[in-house]
Parts: C-alpha cells; sequence; structure tokens
C-alpha cells in the first residue's frame, strides 16, 4: 500500500506529459493541485508527485509560485535532441570502453527483441526495445550521474517516439543491429558517428510531426 501514492503519481504524470506534449494540454496552461486532485479523483499527494516529476523534466515552468504547462516547440526538440546527443555520446565512449562481451551479447537479444516485434507488426514492442537499446549505453557506462542525467528524459523521449511517424520496423531493426556491430568494434569515434545519424533522422520525424500540429496562420 505505501507504494500505491507514487505508482498512481507516475501515471497522472504519464498522462499530463502526453497531454503538454501532443498539445491537448495548452502551452501556458495553469495547473493546480486541487483541480487535478478532483479531475483524477485522488488525493493531493499523488497530484504533487506528478507536477514535481513534469517539473524536472523541464514540461511545467514555475511563475510566481504557480505552475504552467510548458510546451515543447521546434525550438524545446532542438533542445532535448542536443541534450541527448551529448549525453549518449559519452555514455557511448564509456561504454565502449568499460562493457565486456556478455553485456554486448546482452544488447544482442535486445536488437532481436525488435526483429521479433517487426515479424508480428508490433509496435509498442519495439517501441519499447528501442529505448532499452540506448538506454543500455548509459548502464553499461558504469557513471551513475550519467545515468540519472538520462532517467527525466527517457519518458519524453518515448512519448516523442510514438507520435512520429510509425518506422519501418525492418528497415529501424538493421540500422540499429548496424550500430550495435560498429559499437561492438571498439571504435568509439565510428559509433558516435553513427549515434549522430541515428538521432539526426529520429529529430527529424519528430520536428515533421510537431509542424504538421502547428496551427495554420491566418
Amino acid at each position: 500500500m505505501g507504494l500505491r501514492p507514487l505508482a498512481m503519481g507516475e501515471q497522472i504524470a504519464h498522462q499530463l506529459r502526453v497531454g503538454i506534449i501532443t498539445g491537448s494540454i495548452a502551452d501556458g496552461t495553469h495547473l493546480t493541485e486541487d483541480a487535478l486532485a478532483t479531475r483524477f479523483d485522488v488525493s493531493r499527494g499523488p497530484i504533487r508527485d506528478a507536477l514535481r516529476q513534469l517539473q524536472s523534466e523541464g514540461l511545467l515552468e514555475s511563475r510566481r509560485k504557480r505552475l504552467y504547462a510548458r510546451a515543447l516547440g521546434i525550438e524545446g526538440i532542438e533542445e532535448l535532441y542536443e541534450l541527448r546527443e551529448a549525453l549518449e555520446t559519452l555514455a557511448i565512449r564509456l561504454a565502449i570502453a568499460r562493457a565486456s562481451s556478455k553485456e554486448w551479447d546482452a544488447l544482442q537479444v535486445v536488437v532481436d527483441q525488435m526483429r521479433a516485434a517487426g515479424e508480428v507488426g508490433d509496435f509498442n514492442a519495439f517501441a519499447s526495445a528501442d529505448m532499452d537499446f540506448h538506454t543500455a549505453f548509459y548502464d553499461l557506462s558504469r557513471n551513475k550521474r550519467l545515468r540519472e542525467a538520462w532517467r527525466p528524459y527517457q519518458q519524453t523521449f518515448s512519448i516523442l517516439f510514438e507520435l512520429s511517424d510509425t518506422p519501418d520496423i525492418p528497415a529501424a531493426t538493421a540500422d540499429h543491429q548496424g550500430f550495435l556491430d560498429v559499437v561492438r568494434t571498439g571504435d568509439a569515434d565510428a559509433a558516435v558517428k553513427r549515434l549522430h545519424l541515428h538521432l539526426t533522422l529520429a529529430k527529424g520525424h519528430v520536428r515533421d510531426v510537431m509542424r504538421e500540429q502547428e496551427p495554420a496562420e491566418g
């Protein structure tokens, strides 16, 4: 029972996160604990947990002790991907220096899961494996602070991935396989170049979707 409020807070944070990123919660919307507690039919504790989490992710901003939704926008997307590339570049370099062959074998299992998801057309399973693939670099870096720096943005990137165009899963799996093959050679510079191309393509898909959602002028 003691974990229930935290679990509920995470569920509420997810719903609000999706709303802010998709725009169903408009930029600048004032979010209050009382109103949200009524909406979700919970006490203020889980709401407070959810709001604190979203503020740490940069999806809420505080003005005069009030919290307001903070839309990502194109500029926010650029900033997020710049930050992710910086973090993941370091994670990959450290992981290549520190991970064992058996640990890379375990990452191969994740790529195999992507392949299996493609065979049955299971996008959700593919998306989950995709996040596991990238998060593995942070785990294998053996740097706890780096791992914690990535943690607040995982859910945001998962939602952005889901919002972007559904990928050609077999082609995307082949891309990740190629990525892993480069990593396993131990060539960190080549792996970082591969990461840059990978994230540039992903960012382009997200940016296209965001632009389509922007209201037409006039």
